[in-house]
């Protein structure tokens, strides 16, 4: 029996009414209409595809909590923002709380007045174990950013890899997992962890249009930072630099702001306080450019960034498409360039598809979707392709 009253007759009018939406788009509905009828969900939607729309409208029409796992502490505080400027009775748990402001939070979840309740991987564990002694339901569980549960070395990755003994201790929710990029096998094994085994699966087109793909091989760590220097020079816009180190990011940071660049370093041996800051500042204009690891990778929500630049090729290529797909999020046209040398491949553990796509001579784009299972019916620029 679905937790959700009302049906889609109920959602559109909540689409207006809170949301401020005529309609939905059609990906959205293919995820909400079987959501509200008490099915499972697996959604793989792109970048700006309004993913967070088809859990926190169904929260509206449960009897219950709705609980979302997200790593993305400045995304979960965008979001309850946001929704509490709607009316809706939304929170966050996180660590970087105090013991009274969490202890309000979940006191407030199990007194039942909060509809949605946002919670950080690390603080799952103790808010699972406290709701369901509570008996206090939750009608739906969404998990974001649900590749987690596969991606190796990422930091949340053993926490997501737990999270079908959470849904048993829960009662088996209603669960929307999502991701903005999952493979066929990534997708099954997300579902074997979560044991939904008959969820429906949307999964839409991965091809970004205004994005142009490119890649150039460098001499040397001289030469790449001359073509870094060059592509900035020439972006009217935002931009993120990615690089595989902390040390690098530090290093070009300094090598930027003395050639009079604004531009700030973002990585995890950062304190969290300094991240806020340099996060702030990077969608406030503040720093248009950000030197970062992949630590500045998922919830970067920014439209105009207009070039993403990565110092060597990422470890996966659902990573790179990740961190690639920062750009372009207004749906102007943006760029995205990888510069390796040789050497790039002598240290770290990069996937075969990865070197397959900076060696490669075919459409960088075909390449990209071909990863993922779709074909390619016109590249819309690339350097491959003009």
């Amino acid at each position: 029996m679905s937790p959700f009253s009302g049906g889609l007759e109920r959602a559109r009018a909540l689409l207006t009414e809170r949301f401020r939406h005529v309609a939905f788009r059609v990906h959205q509905l293919k995820v909400v209409d079987p959501l509200l009828a008490g099915r499972n969900v697996l959604a793989v939607l792109p970048t700006g595809a309004g993913k967070s729309l088809c859990y926190q409208l169904p929260a509206l029409m449960a009897g219950g909590l709705t609980l979302v796992i997200s790593p993305l502490i400045s995304l979960m505080q965008d979001q309850v923002g946001a929704l509490r400027r709607r009316g809706v009775a939304a929170a966050f748990l996180n660590s970087l709380l105090a013991r009274d402001e969490r202890r309000a939070i979940l006191d407030a979840a199990l007194a039942g007045t909060l509809t949605l309740l946002y919670c950080a991987p690390e603080r799952l564990d103790s808010l699972v174990r406290q709701l369901a002694r509570s008996g206090r339901p939750v009608s739906l569980l969404a998990v974001d950013e649900a590749h987690c549960i596969v991606e190796w070395g990422n930091e949340f990755r053993p926490l997501y890899r737990r999270l079908d003994r959470h849904r048993y201790l829960l009662g088996d929710p209603v669960t929307i997992a999502l991701t903005g990029s999952a493979t066929a096998a990534t997708r099954a094994e997300i579902l074997r962890v979560l044991r939904m085994p008959d969820a429906e699966v949307v999964v839409t087109s991965f091809d970004r249009p205004n994005l142009r793909f490119a890649v150039e091989q460098v001499r040397d760590d001289r030469e790449r930072f001359a073509r870094v220097r060059e592509l900035l020079r020439r972006v009217d816009g935002c931009a993120i630099v990615y690089t595989p180190t902390r040390r690098l990011t530090e290093l070009v940071t300094r090598a930027l702001l003395r050639m009079g660049v604004r531009a700030a370093p973002y990585h995890a041996g950062l304190g969290p306080a300094t991240r806020r800051q340099v996060l702030r500042a990077f969608l406030a204009d503040r720093a248009p450019v950000v030197v970062a690891t992949s630590a500045f990778g998922m919830g970067i929500d920014k439209p105009d960034v207009r070039r993403v630049l990565h110092w060597g090729p990422s470890h996966s290529l659902e990573s790179y498409y990740q961190e690639a797909g920062r750009a372009g999020r207004d749906g102007r046209a943006a760029d995205c360039v990888v510069l390796w040398r040789r050497t790039d491949f002598e240290w770290g553990d990069h996937a075969t598809a990865m070197r397959r796509y900076v060696e490669s001579r075919a459409c960088r784009r075909g390449t990209l979707l071909a990863h993922f299972g779709e074909r390619l019916t016109g590249c819309s620029g690339c350097d491959m392709c003009g």
